[in-house]
């Protein structure tokens, strides 16, 4: 349990941290300027984690600008100037208008400006200029499926469907950098099931628990965390291929294994193991055999099963 507690702290070891600890990758979005402070392999915690990454990511996304030349000018002429500003909807600079509007490919500018583009004398003169593509469709062709999205078009097509597929793109890419898992961790849901299972022993003073259903509900009644945690393992089994019987006994199976995984995690969840231990004693098996089981982790030893003897006998 000590080994645990000092690999999983906060490496800003503050007052304020606190909430689950997350390891930097290298696959961790971590700006440029942050990467002196935040390195791989680091720990932060949920606090500081989202301190110095979603949020700062976040910050990042809303303080984009339009990277039109005349965007300030386009500004001061819309209608809407005077209003609260609100952030903008920038779009990546359509193909047709890089060359007149110098910018590369990479630049974003807002819609408003698109728009305007297309309607200022400037550009509308220019050799470079090329005009949005327009043309009637058909009841044929008002369809188009990217992915499993489809787009129906109104009156005019006023982008090629190459561009609409690259608004496609982009919208998926900016949802996918969005998205934050919550999915607790493997490991962190054994680190878990073995934090109620040394309770249930060692502070509760409770027997082992055997019965797969009643096992269940007991770690899932301890942490909301681990409700279906033991039906993720079950489905391991591949039990649609196999009886009931089976099915049944591979449960049982599943119960001792959760408590060895536990006891791995933490040496003081032995219950399981001095059930084993006594078992073996009562049947006749030489202190060499016990102690040899002990070694490989599938019992106690042969000096606990008599300690707990003792116990048991002076208790009664």
């Amino acid at each position: 349990m000590e080994t645990e507690t000092t690999l999983n702290v906060c490496n800003f070891h503050s007052t304020d941290c606190k909430g689950k600890i997350r390891t930097i990758t290298e696959n961790t979005n971590v700006l440029l300027i942050k990467k002196e402070i935040i390195l791989v392999g680091m720990k932060l915690c949920q606090t500081h984690y989202n301190k110095f990454i979603v949020n700062e990511t976040c910050n990042l996304e809303y303080n984009r600008s339009c990277s039109h030349p005349k965007h300030d000018i386009y500004k001061t002429q819309s209608k809407n100037t005077e209003k609260k500003s609100k952030k903008l909807n920038l779009e990546k600079v359509p193909t047709r208008l890089i060359e007149v509007l110098g910018l590369d490919e990479f630049a974003e500018i807002c819609s408003m400006c698109r728009k305007k583009t297309d309607k200022d004398p400037e550009y509308l003169q220019a050799e470079e200029y090329n005009a949005s593509i327009s043309r009637k469709i058909d009841d044929s062709d008002n369809i188009l499926k990217v992915g499993n999205h489809i787009y129906s078009f109104r009156k005019d097509i006023l982008y090629t469907g190459e561009e609409l597929k690259q608004f496609e793109s982009d919208y998926q890419e900016i949802i996918a950098q969005l998205t934050i898992s919550n999915e607790i961790s493997l490991s962190d849901k054994i680190k878990k099931m073995s934090s109620i299972l040394y309770k249930n022993q060692r502070v509760l003073k409770q027997k082992t628990i055997y019965d797969p259903d009643e096992f269940k509900i007991m770690l899932e009644e301890a942490d909301a965390d681990l409700i279906g945690f033991f039906d993720e393992l079950y489905k391991g089994t591949n039990p649609n291929t196999k009886s009931g019987k089976t099915n049944n006994n591979n449960k049982k199976k599943l119960v001792s294994l959760c408590y060895f995984l536990a006891s791995i995690n933490n040496k003081y969840i032995n219950g399981i193991k001095a059930d084993i231990g006594s078992y073996l004693e009562t049947s006749g098996a030489s202190a060499s055999s016990i102690d040899t089981l002990a070694n490989i982790g599938l019992s106690v030893s042969r000096r606990t099963v008599d300690r707990q003897k003792t116990i048991i006998s002076e208790d009664h």
